[in-house]
């Protein structure tokens, strides 16, 4: 029979590792939600860094903007609702106002000037519609085959997994995901891609150097981007005022251009009696109302009993701020 004190020696090493695997177990839990918390915000974070600033992930709801950079540009338009692509090829010898005042150059020479960054945000001015991420594919492939790996991404959900290591893009894993299941729910026959030059959108130029180029008409520009307005923002048929809080002309147009291209209603565009640092919306709650938030980056809200509202008959209010300069 074990004497008492081997007996408590037992009940100590019981004890001991008792101990021992509550403190493992918890160490394990500690990993374990370590690690779900970085796989986590990694979902949310741009599969590789770059200098581009997107204040939202991409749900599903609104179209989505993308554009494919290979050899030449393309904007590839996905339409969830409608479940429908468009793509737009833009010649690299258009010529067109560089954003945040780099003058005018040929798109093709954008992308050295000032990288994806300045690329976006110069065709978001030069189509008048927000851009939210790009696929770049030109250190691997043409255009046509970049084309042609979103068109295989679309007929086959598990294919694009290669493509991981080289392609460089400012879309989260998670918003890769919602693009890949989405493109392969589109039919074939609801594909189009054309190019701005047989839309009509473009006219041919030659500088004084004897450089040929390519400009825009803005308001057939705007037109052949009908196809390419937001069902969901078309539908709400929210009407919107845009009011320019700033001493900077030019604004509330820019800015109606923009909404009016996704589908909204613009009623009103003025100058603001009261000149505001950052962008500000007021209206009736809606999903319009949320994706404008998203794509002027709104954070402050107004009171409804300001002045400009007042004699504002719109169902939705912008103010756009200082911050819409820079952007």
């Amino acid at each position: 029979m074990p004497s008492w004190k081997s007996a408590k020696s037992k009940k100590q090493i019981a004890r001991n590792t008792k101990l021992g695997l509550i403190i493992l177990a918890f160490c394990l839990g500690l990993l374990i939600f370590g690690r779900g918390v970085k796989f986590t915000r990694e979902l949310f974070t741009p599969w590789q860094q770059s200098q581009t600033h997107r204040n939202y992930i991409w749900n599903n709801d609104f179209n989505l903007n993308i554009l494919i950079k290979a050899k030449n540009i393309s904007l590839l338009s996905y339409n969830p609702q409608d479940q429908k692509i468009i793509i737009i090829d833009v010649p690299g010898k258009t010529y067109l106002e560089v954003a945040h005042g780099f003058g005018k150059w040929q798109l093709g020479s954008v992308f050295d000037l000032g990288g994806v960054s300045l690329l976006k945000d110069t065709l978001t001015d030069f189509f008048g519609l927000p851009i939210d991420g790009f696929l770049d594919f030109s250190g691997k492939f043409t255009q046509s085959q970049a084309i042609d790996i979103v068109s295989e991404i679309r007929k086959n959900p598990f294919s694009g997994v290669n493509l991981l290591s080289y392609l460089k893009t400012d879309l989260t894993p998670l918003e890769l995901i919602r693009l890949k299941m989405g493109l392969s729910k589109v039919r074939f026959d609801k594909i189009k891609q054309t190019n701005l030059e047989s839309l009509g959108a473009l006219g041919q130029e030659r500088l004084a150097d004897g450089t040929d180029i390519l400009t825009a008409d803005t308001v057939k520009l705007d037109f052949a981007l009908s196809e390419v307005a937001d069902p969901l923002v078309r539908f709400e048929h929210k009407t919107i005022a845009i009011f320019n809080s700033t001493d900077h002309p030019g604004l509330a147009q820019k800015a109606a251009r923009l909404i009016s291209n996704i589908g909204g209603d613009v009623i009103i565009t003025s100058n603001g009696q009261n000149k505001f640092k950052t962008s500000r919306i007021f209206g009736e709650k809606s999903k319009t109302l949320n994706h404008l938030k998203q794509i002027f980056n709104v954070r402050d809200t107004i009171d409804s009993k300001d002045g400009d509202l007042v004699s504002s008959r719109a169902q939705i209010n912008l103010f756009v701020g200082e911050d819409y300069i820079d952007r």
